[in-house]
């Protein structure tokens, strides 16, 4: 495995300056377009990243569906955004599990070192297989609500997007950077949203959402101690990005942490205990999320859900630039 992450670092060294396309950077990107939610959001869903562990979501939904819990909106990061859009194009688990289940890794990952000076994967397979699958063509056309983020390479903001293109959308939010290009949308060149916010529930409240439950995909921090180099670096790793979720999900009523400890990024050999363990983890929040609804006034149940136009600007870094960033 190590032989072969040095071959393709070799190779993108060679290659790197193969590719013709030149991302050019936009400092003033046009505001994004507004986008229809409900009037009321009893209870939004906000669905992390994390790769393949995004089949956790899978398992999470199927309990939700089975304890009646009503979902308003869809917030999705990354994998998250990937499961939210074939849920709220589709709203049915079983249909859905049948259909991405024998998906393998590398019907995703079409890999090309000729043109991969921005990423190892133009994202084409991923496109064509989320085209296959949606039936939605636009965000205005789904059954649920839904919001993917995806961050701006350019401005360092976090970009909610729930208007237009559906799956141009979808595959900015999955953009992992070295994995696959950035992805041009809006005016701007995206990457995966989880860069900034890998469990967007600050979107979710944005938008009034009365209950949010929040789905974290992060892997616990593993036991073992690093006894190298590279040990260290991964450790670091690990512990920032537990400390990036902590941050992003404690607004959530309520937090869903299948246990996925050891699952990498793209492990596809452990989907069926990665589903299960989305299943566990919802079921033991069953109880509080019923709480939570019925602490809510019993008119919010009553008639059909009426929706509104609403408009999120992207989320500045907290910290300001002020020399704009170079495309070279």
């Amino acid at each position: 495995m190590r032989n072969r992450f040095i071959l393709l670092i070799f190779a993108f060294i060679i290659f790197e300056g193969c590719c013709p396309q030149i991302y050019v950077p936009n400092h003033n990107p046009d505001p994004l377009p507004p986008f229809y939610v409900p009037e009321k959001i009893r209870v939004a869903l906000v669905l992390g990243s994390g790769g393949i562990r995004g089949m956790a979501h899978l398992g999470v939904l199927e309990e939700l569906e089975e304890a009646g819990i009503p979902i308003d909106i869809i917030v999705g990061c990354s994998a998250g955004s990937i499961v939210g859009a074939l849920y709220a194009d589709n709203p049915n688990v079983q249909e859905i599990k049948s259909a991405v289940w024998n998906i393998r890794t590398d019907y995703i990952l079409d890999i090309d070192l000729i043109n991969c000076r921005y990423g190892l994967s133009q994202g084409r397979c991923l496109r064509r297989l989320l085209n296959f699958y949606l039936t939605s063509r636009n965000f205005e056309e789904l059954k649920i609500p839904l919001i993917v983020v995806a961050s701006d390479l350019c401005t360092g903001e976090l970009v909610p997007i729930g208007s237009g293109d559906l799956v141009q959308a979808v595959q900015a939010s999955c953009s992992i950077p070295f994995v696959f290009a950035p992805c041009q949308h809006y005016d701007r060149v995206l990457v995966d949203g989880g860069v900034i916010n890998p469990v967007p529930v600050k979107v979710a409240r944005d938008l009034g959402a009365d209950i949010v439950i929040a789905v974290d995909l992060c892997e616990l921090l593993p036991k073992t101690f690093p006894n190298h180099l590279f040990g260290v670096i991964t450790r670091s790793a690990e512990i920032a990005f537990r400390w990036q979720n902590e941050v992003c999900t404690h607004r959530a009523n309520v937090i869903i942490r299948p246990k996925t400890c050891g699952v990498g990024t793209f492990n596809e050999k452990m989907k069926n205990e990665i589903y299960e363990s989305g299943r566990r983890a919802a079921r033991e929040q069953i109880a509080q999320i019923k709480a939570c609804l019925n602490a809510l006034p019993s008119r919010y149940f009553d008639g059909p859900q009426s929706r509104c136009l609403v408009q999120l600007d992207p989320y500045p870094p907290e910290v300001y630039h002020e020399e704009p960033c170079d495309s070279r």
